[in-house]
Formats: C-alpha cells, sequence, structure tokens
C-alpha cells in the first residue's frame, strides 16, 4: 500500500496490517497514522473499471538462521539463575560446590554455557518450522501441471493462502520469489539464476547464525585458564612457611595451598566440559539446517525448475486467436513477393546492359591501344633505319676514296718497281 506523508508530501509504502497504526515518517520524523485500505466500493472493479491485476508484495520474511540476542540472553540469564537457586540446597556436594565455590569463573562459564544452549533451543524451533513448511504442496498437480505464463498466476495465488505461520518459510520464500520472477521476466535461465543466488544467501546467514556460539565455544575453555592461573596466584599468595615449628599453622597453610589448587582445577575442568558438551548439540543443529537448505535446494532444482515452460505459449495463442487474418495477411506476402520478383527481373537488365556497354567500351580502348602501339613501333624502326643509312653513306664514300688513292698509289709503285699494296674489303665495306 503507497501512500504520502500529510506534512511533507514524501511517497512511503506500508503492508496492509499497519493500516491505523501511528509511524514515524522518516523524510521529517513527524508521526501520523497510516490510512486504511481503499474500500470495495472505491475499487476501480466497483466502479465499472476494469480491474488490474493482482500486485503482489510479498510478506515481511523473519530472520530464519538468527535468533533474538535479547530473547537468548534473558532465556540463558534465567537458566543460570535457575540452575544456580536448585545447587544451594545441596551445598557440600561436589557438583554443587564446584559451581556455588569456585569463584566468578564458573559462574561466567555456567552463564555462557546455557546462553548457548538457549540459542540451540531457539534455532532448534526454527529448523523445526522449517521441516513443516516442507511437507506443504506448494506446486499442486490440480492447478497445472506445467507451469508457462498463463498458469503461474493462479499458483502464485495458492501460496499466498497458505497458513501465515508456514508461508513465512524457506522453502515458501523462496518458490515464490522464483514463481514472482518467471511472471515478470518468462525465462528459466533467470528463474535458475535467481534461486541460485538465494540458496548462497541462505547458506552464508545459516554459517553467520553460528559465530556467537563459536566465541562461546572459544571463551568456555579460556575462562577455564583465566580461573586456573586466578587459582594458582591465591594458592601461592596464601603460602605461609614462615612458623614451621607450629604444626597448625603448617596444616592451615597447606590448606590455603589445596584450596587455591582446587579453584585452580574445577575452573578448568569445568569449562572444557561445558565447551565438549555445547559442541555436540550445535554441531547437529548446524547439520540439521545443511540438510533443510540441501532438500530445498533439491526441490528447486528437481521439482520447480523441470516445470517451468518459458516458451512462446503466449505468441502460439495469438496466432491462434487471429486465424482469421492469416489469408489476408498470406496475400499481402504474396503481392511483396512478385514485388519483389519484379524489382529483382529489372535490377537483372540494367545489370546486363551496363555490362554490355561496359565491355564494348573495352573493346574499343584495346583496338585504339593496339592501333597506337604498331604506329608508334613503325615510326620507330623508320627513324633508327634512317639515322643508320646516314654515316654508312659517308663512310662508303670515305674508303671508296682511299681505295681510289691506293690505286693510284699502286699504279706509281709498278711504275717505280715497286711491291703494290692489296687491300682487303672485309665486312661492312665488302662490296667495294
Amino acid at each position: 500500500m503507497e501512500f504520502l506523508c500529510p506534512h511533507c508530501n514524501i511517497s512511503l509504502s506500508a503492508e496492509p496490517e499497519q493500516a491505523g497504526k501511528v509511524v514515524q515518517c522518516p523524510g521529517c520524523n513527524n508521526r501520523f497514522q497510516v490510512p486504511a485500505m481503499p474500500s470495495a466500493a472505491t475499487s476501480p472493479a466497483a466502479n465499472g473499471l476494469a480491474q488490474a491485476p493482482a500486485h503482489r508484495a510479498g510478506w515481511t520474511e523473519e530472520d530464519h538462521a538468527n535468533v533474538s540476542f535479547w530473547a537468548s540472553l534473558g532465556i540463558g540469564a534465567a537458566i543460570t539463575a535457575t540452575i544456580v537457586l536448585l545447587l544451594f540446597p545441596f551445598k557440600g556436594t561436589y557438583i554443587s560446590d564446584l559451581i556455588l565455590q569456585r569463584g566468578w569463573v564458573n559462574y561466567a562459564e555456567l552463564f555462557l554455557f546455557t546462553w548457548g544452549g538457549a540459542i540451540i533451543g531457539l534455532k532448534w524451533q526454527k529448523s523445526k518450522r522449517q521441516r513443516q513448511a516442507m511437507l506443504l504442496d506448494m506446486l499442486p498437480a490440480r492447478l497445472s501441471t506445467e507451469i508457462n505464463r498463463q498458469s503461474v498466476g493462479p499458483v502464485l495465488d495458492h501460496i499466498y493462502q497458505l497458513p501465515r505461520r508456514l508461508r513465512d518459510s524457506l522453502m515458501v520464500n523462496r518458490i515464490r520469489k522464483g514463481l514472482e520472477l518467471f511472471e515478470k521476466r518468462n525465462n528459466n535461465a533467470e528463474v535458475a539464476s535467481m534461486l541460485n543466488a538465494q540458496s548462497d544467501i541462505d547458506a552464508n546467514r545459516s554459517a553467520g547464525s553460528y559465530a556467537l556460539l563459536k566465541v562461546f565455544l572459544w571463551a568456555i575453555p579460556i575462562l577455564g585458564f583465566i580461573g586456573t592461573v586466578q587459582g594458582l596466584s591465591i594458592a601461592v599468595g596464601n603460602l605461609d612457611m614462615s612458623n614451621t615449628a607450629d604444626p597448625e599453622a603448617i596444616k592451615g597453610a597447606i590448606g590455603k595451598l589445596t584450596g587455591g589448587l582446587g579453584v585452580a582445577f574445577d575452573t578448568t575442568l569445568l569449562g572444557l566440559v561445558l565447551s565438549m558438551i555445547m559442541s555436540f548439540p550445535m554441531a547437529a543443529m548446524q547439520k540439521r539446517e545443511e540438510e533443510t537448505l540441501t532438500l530445498i535446494d533439491a526441490f528447486c532444482t528437481e521439482k520447480l525448475l523441470p516445470r517451468l515452460n518459458d516458451s512462446d505459449a503466449a505468441g502460439s495463442h495469438e496466432l491462434l486467436a487471429h486465424a482469421e487474418s492469416l489469408p489476408e495477411f498470406a496475400r499481402s506476402l504474396a503481392k511483396a513477393h512478385e514485388s519483389f520478383l519484379a524489382q529483382l527481373q529489372e535490377a537483372t537488365r540494367q545489370l546486363k546492359e551496363s555490362g554490355e556497354n561496359l565491355q564494348l567500351r573495352l573493346d574499343g580502348h584495346q583496338s585504339t591501344i593496339e592501333q597506337t602501339f604498331v604506329k608508334s613501333v613503325e615510326t620507330l624502326t623508320r627513324e633508327t633505319q634512317d639515322s643508320l643509312a646516314k654515316p654508312t653513306a659517308q663512310l662508303n664514300e670515305y674508303f671508296h676514296s682511299l681505295a681510289t688513292g691506293i690505286d693510284s698509289l699502286n699504279e706509281t709503285l709498278k711504275k717505280l718497281g715497286g711491291e703494290t699494296i692489296v687491300v682487303q674489303k672485309r665486312g661492312l665495306f665488302s662490296r667495294f
């Protein structure tokens, strides 16, 4: 239930059972009365309006592992006082003197022991209720053999109708949270992840609830050792052997020594015995809680998760509900398909024309390049031949003049009666 503070208009929320109670606003610290729940006459359904889906706000969860500190302290103190009062009539016996005649250390050990016993007893009551809640049929098959988007609502309504005493338990709370998440998200993986996280939270809370008991198991023997040191200190302090000639003085000194040693050893003995006695029910209680958490984990894994169905059942129902519109949808789909095919053919034709034009352009470019290359080669060949022909003609003329000179010289030598000069014509000038 949501409402506004009448003093500062801050938005607040409260459980339905808090209606009519006086509370203090956390914003302005003013006290006011929580308004009553809206009546049925003012509800949307009563006014002819559409009724909104039920809002499930859960319930206030009790700590199922930790017990009340002050309640356990009071019970432990009451039990300690009762034991002390019951031992007074038995003064002179060993058990009575062990508690009543050994100083404050034994009283402290007894008090811590009874306090720890009270914690274990309260935890056992909580565990007993947890075991009773596990007998409930929280997922009845008559509602639905399969939990899906449509059937999860009735199952949650069934859980909310369970007795309050058993409804606020680890089993019911974990299943409720898992189903509420499934109702909102419709996702099996998210539900499994949430259940695993909740399992870790419950296990850590259960393990942390034994912190004070573990302190007691450590403190009780330590108190025994403190009593031992105290008793030895008393014994040594009272030992007076200055008057050894008087037998009564020696006897009194020995009595004080043995009394101090009795305190020393009895405190240690009581501390060790009480810590050992406490360790057995504590271990049994811890094992019982771990077994309860294991059974809850097994139920969620083996019974709850396999029945969850996050397939889109709603989608299939919607398709069936709109079955009459399927022919029109099919015709629209066929028209869209035909339009797509026509556009695809037109695009294919345009692509083919573009390819043909591109091929023609490539062929034209190739022919132009070939012709230009042939002309370039012919021009280069002709220029090369012309450039080579001019020096060759000049050389031929030079050698022809040289040959004429040699012939003239030979004629002159012949006339003089000498040897003639023979010129061999080779290579480029062999035709001369």
